[in-house]
């Protein structure tokens, strides 16, 4: 309460400021309740609102200054009373002095008015008790400021008013529902002399009312003291309590009464009287409210008020009042409740005349065709177009519109009706702030008279559809409704007596239907030929389809026929008539077939949007009542079938102008399917069209009429028995009237429309789909049941083909219906395991089909009797028990026919045919499955040449029968008919005509090669296989001929009888692809090639020996040499006579002559001789002569690797291969007698390979001078043949093979890997450089399969490794190889690879002597060598790869990880290793340091610093290695001193920090240029020999000599590898390790006279140097140089006795035999140096001569440095 203390203490200071002089009254009582209010502050824990309300205090200062009438006073008081009042701070006793106080000051200005209305309100809302006469007052006062002539303040009382009312009947609901705290103190009494006791906000509510009803009358009141009220006002009050407080009406007896007794009477009076806009417009608000909220209530009353709107849609009244009782009927038509509720009590009943709801729609008719040229509409129903006198433009009434006014064809001016244009913003009876009528459209009272008819249809529809629809839908949605399961419901409760409230409610409603259909259908009809917009066009439509829908599931057949035959004429145009009496045709005309003059007439029909529209809306009423339409069907598919014709199949008239681009634009884009235009063009005379005729309608409307189209018929299969016959007599009815055929079922009287179709029929293509969709109820009948829609639908589409006067086009698509549907009979036949009745049916259809009628037979009839026959075998095939010599007979005869068109005098000798010359081919299709018919012409002028393509046809058809039953049906057929089939499948494959047909047989004959050793397989049997195959062969022998009929099964014959036929079978067809594999088509005879491998591979587990015994030396033997001949004999033959230049087919460039296809031909039989050796081996070695077998075969297959063409050659080597690849079954094999094998074949692969790594070997045997010749024709090894050829050797070289692989063997593989990584002729080489070639990775892993634990084998692998890993820097050997296009050899991925592969391996087997004796360890440094020693002259070791590792990198680390390796093995064994070999690996060791430590090549330029700095660090790590690992074994005794001093000489060398140039700078430009000048000589000389010492090919213009120079000191690029090694010098000299003593001072006897040359070097130099530079200071790396030299010095304890003595015992001696000999030796030059003037090295050098003293015992005191 903070606030309104503040706040009052502030505005009483205020008011005691105003009032001091003049009213000290005011001033008293401010002052004391601003005491008051402090005194609160120091009670915290009191309300200040309740302290206040106790009293009169704190009202007091305010009502003064209201009494003294001066404004500010006043202003200041009534604030503060407003806010006392919010916070409930003044005591409920004072509200009436406050009123008081109010109504004194309403006198004063604007401001003082609109704070009391502000005042009032919350005065009544806080204060619950305020009641009779202080509510009255309160009601007054706000009352008497609503009559100001000042409008805010009229406005503003107004709506304060409204508030106190509502609050009035606010507190009325809320004192009902609290409980009663005292009885009713107040009673009333009613007009029927009842009492009721009334609480107190009732009572205040009941007496408020009805002086408000007295009021507005012009009564006077008795509650509130009031002598006039506004009329307008009043009714705005009443309409506010009844619209806000309805309920309150209805539950309390006594405001009820208020109602009838007041109110009615009231609006009874006033409308009997002539007002003015805003009282009528207010009475009407009122009355709706009453008919909408109380019609229950006020019967009698509503119905008065009804009747009193429907006569003022009368012409004569005004239309604003007209207008207003439309928008009353608008709200009671949109209430779907309330227009049951009336016509219940008013039309329904027979004790009411008056039938409002009859009254209602009639009058709503007679209003809505007032003015039908206003609205456009068209006479009749829809536009006609008069084809005889000349076509005209329909007129706007039946295009959709969206322009407010349009011209019609007679030129009248007429208006659209549209929502936008025929509506106003506000309507009338919303208008209150009118004083007169607004300005309404003339069609606004039509627009309305739409929307009441709209709404009654769909009120009544969605009362009604929801009962009988599977799922709720809502009326006003524009997609079809599904189609409702139709309960019997209707007729349900027309026959019961006894009916529940829902059964009367549909009763009511089909009442009302009834009632309500003519005048809606009328009204309907007139609006959907005006000029609707396109939303209340689509609407009207939709309340159409609605009503049209509640009358057909109530069963109202007459208004529903009537309202569908309505839509159906607005749904498509008149057509005109194409016969020349003008009267309808008796058979459908096509349209091609019509004169130009009739196909523009035709083009010239228009379906505009209101007509597609319509289409949609008759699609939506059928799909949903279609099982109860019964003959109305046939008026709907009349309609959709010309709505088809119009829509999707009628073409471009004959002569006709193509489109012009800006008619057609959006029609060329639509789909084919969905694209139409309006019409552009018309008669002379007509009109022009306006410009909306010219556009292309919008597609949309088109795809929604064709799905809606489909699922029409998609759900009529849905329909129940008695409707789907029904559904489907229409439909055979209107394909009976298009095709002329006879149909007797029922009677119908056929229409006058236009029959036309273009190419297909409709109507057949429905029945086709509906049939189609209805097997089961068409043939899943019950025993007893009869077939009658199949029947009916059979007969007449039998009747149809085969009557004469069907048009060509039907005829061939009812074929096609045929034939689909049989086929998806049998189907569905098979799959429901149905009776042979229904089978029967299929059948004797077909059997119609095929004889004609009359004998009259039309050969597409028979045609499609053919191919659905065929489809009836790949359907149902499997369920023919007999028959199948019948249907060999049949493709035989079809066979017949075509040898007596093309060949009549052709032989039957199969064998004949096949010598047959075939020079010529045909282009074939890439599948050989694949058999399309060709379209075959009716009439065609050539008689030969129609018979010739129709024999063709048949032929294919015929095949593929032919080829169905092989792959599929043979298990049903005897043995003779498999005779037969192999046959047949043999004359296919041999045939010329089709090259397809050819291969496609080839491939049926291996399905029937399958299927004959499966059936074999399954006759399992236990007498001894081996016998019984060994009389199998013998019977093959003798009836080996396909002519011979071969004995039908019988039920006792054994299962060896049957496996003897099957073994004859198999053979008659290996013997049937044998004639083929030699075939002059390399297709022909590579499939039966494939075929004939593939069925040897398939069931060769199950031949015995001499079955395999013929196999091999009949068949696969005798196939090679004649495949080598024909090969021969045919290269010839194109040499001679060129003629595969006059074959027409278009081949690829890899088979464009004869000899690359038998190329093909050959790797075929080479792949598949090898399987079959492959998988069958363990059967095979034992069968007698086979190490002949397999030594022929390999012969061959080396044969055909040196002196065939590449391909052949890789594909040699593949089948030796696969030949050696370990099968599962070759453990069955001895392992003796599989090495035996394994053995040949390895000889024979190193026959191969080193006959391709030595070419001009010459060749021994009797075949030398033929194999020379083939020498001298050899082409080059493909890489991939010779990694083809490496990988036969990993499967020869299995664990049984390498115990007898000898060191000999080994020898000669590693020789010809060796010269096949290098072989230089391969045509194609792959890039090496960042992964492995597959040939370098092939050889590597034969490598790595080597048993290296054998003796002997570790050094011969290592020593080859090492050649590969140099191959890289060999120039002599990438130089042939680099000789062709394309990528050349680098070995550099070689060389990375073998570099980490030889560490791996020497360290496994370091310990073997062998690699010490051989100089093996030699070998392998020396190959790490070259490229630590050419370093950044290395080759780029990447292209694209990821690892950018240089070569010498690489190199190095694996060489620091084996050398320590090697020379502790080598230590180990002492002077088992001879002094040669031992001296030869240091020889080797420190011309790789000199090589690398001292490389001379210059780093490339695109390194960074970093990269660098790396490089650096990587050279001091081989410095650390050297010194700490390397010298433990250098020391050794047998290490002799030269060695060691070119090592120190080295590390000497390294040391250096600068060079002296005394060129000009452009000098020291080009040196580093001269410098990295590395050629290919140099590259090749590096890798042979070790690289010169830097001193013989550094740069001529440098010196280290500095005596009395002053040239420029050149620092060198590495100074911290300088420093390094500057510092290994003292480091090998020092005493400070302490183990191995002997061999560290060995090291360091020859080390320190090198470290002293050097150290006496640099201080000599700095002598002489020093005065010639004057005052020039020394460069940075010189002193730096002398100061870390000077530290070292200081630190440095030599080894005793290191330093060479001249004598024994003098001091000299004794000196350079201490540990601090370098400072004795230095000593002089000590002493020199003492002059310089850098204090720096003063200072050391004294510290040397210091720490000199006290090695001699001096007493030098403390160290100054």
């Amino acid at each position: 309460m903070s606030g309104l203390t503040t706040f009052l203490q502030t505005e009483l200071l205020t008011l005691s400021s105003e009032a001091r002089r003049k009213h000290p009254d005011i001033k008293e009582a401010a002052e004391r309740l601003s005491v008051i209010l402090r005194s609160f502050k120091e009670r915290p824990g009191h309300s200040v609102s309740n302290e206040l309300a106790k009293s009169e205090d704190a009202l007091r200062p305010f009502v003064l200054a209201c009494e003294t009438r001066q404004i500010k006073l006043v202003t200041i008081a009534i604030g503060c009373i407003q806010k006392l009042i919010s916070y409930h701070a003044i005591p409920e006793t004072s509200v009436r002095s406050v009123l008081r106080t109010l109504t004194d000051i309403s006198v004063h200005g604007v401001d003082i008015q609109l704070k009391i209305l502000q005042t009032v309100l919350p005065l009544l809302t806080n204060y619950k008790s305020v009641h009779d006469d202080v509510l009255a007052e309160a009601l007054l006062i706000c009352f008497r400021l609503q009559d100001s002539k000042i409008v805010v303040v009229n406005n503003t009382a107004a709506a304060t008013l409204r508030q106190l009312v509502i609050y009035v009947f606010d507190k009325v609901t809320d004192e009902d529902t609290q409980p009663p705290t005292a009885e009713p103190a107040h009673s009333i009494r009613l007009s029927d002399d009842s009492t009721m006791a009334l609480h107190p906000c009732a009572k205040d509510a009941y007496y408020l009312f009805q002086d408000l009803c007295l009021l507005t009358n012009n009564e006077a009141p008795e509650y509130l003291r009031l002598t006039r009220l506004s009329n307008t006002f009043g009714l705005e009050l009443i309409e506010s309590v009844l619209t806000n407080h309805y309920a309150l009406f209805r539950e309390h007896k006594e405001l009820c009464s208020l109602l009838r007794e007041r109110v009615c009477p009231m609006i009874i009076k006033t409308f009997s009287e002539k007002h003015d806009f805003p009282q009528t417009v207010r009475l009407t608000r009122v009355v709706y409210i009453l008919i909408k909220q109380f019609s229950q209530l006020l019967v009698t009353e509503c119905e008065v008020f009804l009747s009193m709107f429907v006569k003022i849609l009368e012409p004569d009244n005004p239309l604003w009042q007209r207008v207003l009782a439309m928008e009353i009927f608008r709200g009671v038509c949109g209430n779907p409740a309330l227009l049951r509720n009336i016509f219940a009590w008013y039309d329904a009943s027979d004790a009411r005349a008056t039938h409002v709801f009859h009254d209602m729609i009639t009058a709503f008719g007679r209003l809505a065709t007032e003015k039908p040229t206003l609205l456009g509409a068209t006479q009749g129903g829809r536009d006609s177009i008069d084809f005889s006198s000349g076509g005209a433009y329909p007129t706007s009434g039946n295009l959709i519109t969206t322009a407010s006014t349009s011209v019609s064809a007679d030129g009248t001016h007429h208006t659209c009706l549209s929502s936008a244009g025929s509506t106003i913003r506000i309507q009338c009876i919303d208008q209150l702030d009118k004083a007169d009528p607004p300005a309404i459209p003339d069609t606004y009272i039509f627009y309305l008279a739409l929307l009441c008819l709209n709404s009654i249809a769909d009120g009544l529809a969605g009362f009604t559809l929801p009962r009988f629809s599977a799922v709720t839908s809502s009326s006003s949605s524009s997609s079809a409704a599904s189609s409702p399961a139709m309960p019997q419901k209707t007729k349900e409760i027309k026959e019961t007596d006894e009916k529940g409230d829902d059964d009367k409610d549909l009763l009511l409603v089909t009442a009302m239907a009834n009632a309500a259909w003519p005048g809606l259908l009328a009204a309907m009809s007139f609006f959907i030929t005006a000029d609707l917009d396109q939303d209340l066009f689509q609407s009207t439509l939709r309340s159409y389809q609605n009503f049209t829908n509640v009358c057909g599931i109530l069963g109202l057949v007459v208004p529903r026929d009537a309202f569908l035959t309505n839509l159906c004429k607005n749904a498509i145009p008149s057509m005109p008539a194409v016969s020349s009496k003008g009267a309808a045709a008796a058979t459908a005309t096509s349209y091609a077939d019509l004169t130009a003059q009739q196909q523009l007439l035709i083009a010239a029909i228009t379906l505009n949007e209101k007509n597609l529209y319509c289409l949609r809306i008759l699609l939506n009423i059928t799909m949903f009542l279609g099982s109860v339409l019964d003959a109305s069907w046939y008026l709907v598919l009349e309609t959709l079938q010309q709505a088809d014709f119009l829509l999707f199949h009628r073409p471009t008239p004959k002569g006709a102008a193509p489109p012009t681009p800006t008619a057609n634009a959006a029609a060329a884009a639509a789909p084919p399917a969905h694209r139409r235009a309006l019409t552009s063009s018309s008669s002379s005379g007509a009109l022009p069209p306006p410009s909306s005729l010219s556009q292309v309608v919008d597609a949309d409307h088109v795809a929604i009429i064709s799905t809606s189209l489909n699922r029409l018929f998609e759900n009529c299969a849905q329909l129940d028995d008695g409707a789907f016959l029904a559904f489907i007599t229409a439909l055979c009815q209107l394909s009976a009237d298009f095709s002329g055929a006879p149909f007797g079922h029922g009677k119908h009287e056929q229409s006058s429309r236009a029959k036309l179709f273009n190419e297909k029929s409709f109507v057949v293509d429905k029945l086709r789909t509906v049939t189609l969709l209805s097997m089961k109820r068409l043939l899943d009948k019950a025993d007893g049941d009869d077939f009658e829609c199949w029947d009916l639908i059979m007969s007449h589409f039998i009747a149809t083909v085969n009557f004469v006067g069907t048009p060509g086009a039907i005829r061939s698509q009812v074929c096609d219906t045929l034939a689909d549907i049989i086929v998806a009979a049998m189907d569905y036949i098979l799959a429901h395991q149905l009776d042979q009745r229904a089978t029967q049916r299929l059948l004797k259809a077909l059997d119609q089909c095929i004889s004609g009628q009359s004998g009259v037979a039309f050969e597409p009839v028979q045609k499609m009797a053919l191919e659905t026959l065929h489809n009836i075998l790949q359907t149902s095939g499997h369920s023919f028990t007999h028959g199948w010599h019948l249907i060999f007979d049949m493709l035989c005869s079809v066979t017949r026919q075509h040898n007596d068109i093309t060949s009549p005098h052709l032989g039957d000798n199969d064998e004949n045919d096949e010598n047959d010359d075939n020079d010529a081919s045909v282009p074939f299709s890439p599948s050989a499955d694949s058999a399309t018919t060709a379209t075959v012409t009716l009439t065609s002028p050539s008689p030969s040449a129609t018979s010739m393509k129709n024999a063709t046809g048949l032929i294919k058809v015929a095949f593929a029968s032919l080829q169905l039953i092989c792959t599929d049906f043979l298990a049903l057929l005897s043995p003779d008919c498999l005779r037969l089939c192999i046959v047949t499948l043999g004359a296919f494959s041999s045939q010329r005509e089709d090259l397809n047909i050819s291969l496609t047989a080839v491939g049926l004959l291996w399905n029937l090669s399958d299927f004959i050793q499966t059936k074999r397989m399954t006759l399992a049997t236990t007498e001894d296989e081996a016998d019984e195959n060994d009389d199998d062969e013998q019977d093959i022998k003798d009836q080996m001929k396909l002519d011979r009929v071969l004995e039908d099964e019988t039920d006792g014959e054994s299962e060896k009888d049957k496996k003897k036929v099957l073994h004859v079978l198999w053979m008659l067809l290996l013997l049937q692809l044998s004639h083929v594999c030699v075939d002059a088509r390399p297709e022909v005879r590579n499939g039966a090639i494939q075929t004939l491998f593939r069925t040897i591979l398939m069931n060769g587990s199950v031949l015995g020996g001499r079955q395999w015994q013929a196999c091999l030396w009949q068949i696969l033997f005798p196939l090679l040499d004649a495949i080598k001949t024909a090969s021969r004999r045919a290269a010839e033959l194109e040499k001679e006579t060129n003629a595969f230049q006059k074959n027409p087919l278009v081949m690829h460039h890899s088979r464009d002559t004869a000899d690359k296809q038998w190329d093909e031909t050959k790797v075929l039989v080479l792949h598949g001789i090898a399987n079959i050796f492959r998988d069958f081996l363990a059967t095979l070695h034992s069968l007698p002569q086979f190490d002949d077998t397999w030594q022929s075969l390999l012969a061959y297959l080396e044969d055909q690797c040196l002196h065939a063409n590449q391909e052949v050659a890789l594909a040699a080597v593949k089948s030796l291969h696969t030949m050696v690849t370990p099968k599962d079954d070759n453990v069955k094999i001895e392992i003796t007698r599989r090495v035996q094998l394994w053995r040949i074949a390895w000889h024979a692969w190193l026959r191969i390979g080193q006959a391709i790594i030595d070419p001009d070997q010459q060749p021994h045997g009797k075949q030398q001078q033929q194999q020379q010749q083939q020498l001298q024709q050899q082409q080059p090894m493909t890489q991939e043949t010779l990694s083809a050829l490496v990988l036969v050797f990993q499967q020869l070289y299995d664990d049984d093979m390498r115990a007898e692989f000898s060191l000999a063997d080994v020898q000669s593989l590693l020789n010809v890997l060796r010269n096949l990584l290098v072989y230089p002729h391969s045509p194609q080489y792959r890039l090496d450089i960042d992964h492995l070639s597959p040939l370098q990775d092939a050889v590597l892993n034969v490598i790595h399969q080597l048993d290296l634990h054998v003796n002997g084998m570790p050094p011969l692998v290592l020593m080859d490794l090492c050649e590969y890993m140099t191959l890289a820097f060999h120039p002599s050997v990438a130089s042939p190889i680099a000789n062709h296009n394309g990528p050349s050899l680098t070995f550099i991925a070689l060389n990375k690879r073998c570099s980490t592969l030889i560490a791996d391996l020497f360290k496994q087997h370091a310990n073997q002597l062998a690699l010490y004796t051989d100089g093996v360890f030699e070998r392998v440094l020396m190959s790490y060598g070259v490229a630590m020693k050419l370093k950044y002259d290395c080759p780029v070791a990447y292209k694209h790869g990821d690892d950018h590792t240089p070569l010498w990198k690489l190199a190095s680390k694996a060489f620091l990880d084996v050398v320590c390796v090697g020379l502790d093995a080598m230590h180990q064994f002492g002077q088992e290793v001879p002094d040669d070999r031992f001296l030869g690996v240091w020889r080797t060791l420190v011309d790789i340091f000199e090589g690398n430590l001292l490389s001379t090549s210059t780093p490339p330029s695109n390194l960074s610093i970093e990269e660098l700095d790396v490089d650096e660090g990587f050279d001091i790590s081989m410095l650390s290695m050297i010194q700490n690992d390397l010298v433990l074994y250098m020391g050794q005794a047998r290490v002799s001193m030269e060695i060691i001093h070119k090592l120190v000489h080295v590390i000497r060398q390294s040391s250096r920090l600068y060079f002296v140039d005394d060129q000009d700078s452009h000098h020291h430009r080009d040196a580093p240029a001269a410098a990295a000048t590395t050629t290919a000589a140099a590259v090749a000389a590096a890798a042979i020999k070790p690289a010169h010492p830097p001193s013989t090919t550094a740069s001529p213009r440098r010196s280290e000599d500095l005596i009395g120079t002053t040239g420029t000191i050149v620092p060198v690029m590495k100074e911290s590898f300088a420093y390094a090694a500057f510092g290994m010098l003292f480091q090998l000299c020092s005493a400070e390790k302490k183990d191995h003593p002997e061999v560290r001072k060995r090291i360091a006897q020859g080390t320190v006279p090198v470290l002293l040359e050097r150290c006496e070097t640099i201080l000599r130099n700095y002598t002489m140097d020093e005065p010639l530079l004057g005052r020039c200071p020394f460069p940075r790396v010189r002193k730096e140089e002398m100061l870390f030299f000077l530290r070292q010095a200081i630190q440095l304890q030599l080894q005793q006795g290191i330093v060479d003595q001249p004598k024994q015992g003098d001091l000299k001696s004794m000196l350079l035999s201490s540990s601090r000999a370098h400072l004795f030796y230095l000593y002089p030059s000590f002493i020199r140096m003492l002059t310089c003037d850098d204090p720096a090295v003063v200072e050391l050098i004294r510290e040397c001569l210091r720490v000199a003293g006290l090695e001699m015992g001096f007493e030098m005191g403390p160290s100054e440095v």
